[in-house]
């Protein structure tokens, strides 16, 4: 069994990160530390620069965006489908070098940085007393938006996979929980998260992933379909929530982290409507910004006919 599957999980500090073999991670923690006191102006030029690069050699990430956007958007010429994952791969650099920006800036820096779209939907059901999970796609921006929640007083919960380099995992951990909130490992299950939900936390919920047929509803997704999870209606009625949906991007035009946020979902107890409702949200979030959103992900991974459309 591994470490990260084990009940109670938690990552913590040993003494063992000292270790010769941890030394490159710690240097490039160094180096995000420095880029948090560039004008990010500046930075984000030569993140600008280096994505484009970046795009082009990986092939195999390249490969998976470019299937994905094949079947979300056949109506797109091939240039058109290159252009977005060249901005694709701009955006998440540009993020990824912000990152240490976020693990120690300010309040207030952060806050500078933000913008909040239709926060009052958020205001509004806190102030009736309701619980509330935010269902949150997967764009590249989604560490540092959850973070600058945090710092409107806004702490929450979020299950995730933990990363296969423990030290890695230690320091994203504590830089995720630094304005509060509580982030739980996916493999000790949901009930942890739903259970800090009821005690009035905000959740965020990822809801785009693959799991597999079994967990899973086949439902349209963009041009084409996906399986999807179903449980989102569930959810929501364990924890005594509503579901709002939000959407983090990267705007290096304004020099803003923008967090647009849309009303309740109305969810059906009809598994199939509560999962496309899912996917429709999704589809209107990304479809303005497709560049922000993570398309090198295996989305459409299970096919009804078995097929491994990524396979090259």
């Amino acid at each position: 069994m591994r470490l990260t599957a084990r009940v109670g999980y938690e990552p913590h500090f040993s003494w063992s990160y000292l270790l010769p073999k941890y030394w490159g991670v710690w240097l490039g923690i160094l180096a995000l530390l420095i880029l948090a006191f560039v004008p990010f102006r500046l930075r984000d030029k030569l993140a600008a620069k280096l994505g484009v690069m970046i795009g082009r050699k990986a092939k195999t990430q390249r490969h998976k965006a470019r299937v994905n956007l094949q079947y979300c958007f056949p109506q797109w010429r091939d240039e058109q489908r290159e252009k977005v994952i060249d901005e694709m791969f701009v955006t998440v650099t540009q993020v990824m070098l912000g990152i240490g920006e976020i693990a120690v800036r300010s309040r207030h820096h952060l806050q500078q940085r933000s913008e909040f779209i239709g926060i009052e939907h958020i205001k509004q059901a806190k102030a009736q007393g309701k619980n509330i999970i935010l269902m949150v796609p997967h764009g590249w921006a989604i560490d540092a938006s959850g973070i600058i929640l945090h710092t409107h007083g806004m702490p929450m919960t979020s299950m995730y996979n933990p990363h296969r380099n423990p030290l890695v995992d230690w320091l994203w951990t504590l830089t995720r929980q630094r304005f509060g909130g509580k982030m739980h490992a996916r493999q000790n299950g949901i009930k942890p998260f739903l259970a800090t939900v009821k005690k009035g936390e905000m959740g965020y919920y990822l809801p785009d992933e693959d799991y597999g047929a079994e967990a899973s509803e086949f439902v349209d997704f963009f041009a084409t379909y996906k399986a999807t999870l179903p449980g989102l209606n569930k959810m929501a009625k364990l924890a005594k929530a509503v579901v709002i949906p939000m959407f983090p991007r990267y705007n290096a035009s304004r020099g803003k982290y923008e967090m647009e946020i849309h009303p309740p979902m109305n969810l059906s107890d009809d598994p199939v409507q509560s999962a496309r409702a899912m996917n429709e949200e999704i589809e209107s979030f990304v479809t303005p910004t497709p560049e922000q959103y993570v398309w090198i992900l295996k989305l459409l991974k299970t096919r009804k006919d078995g097929q491994d459309i990524y396979q090259q």
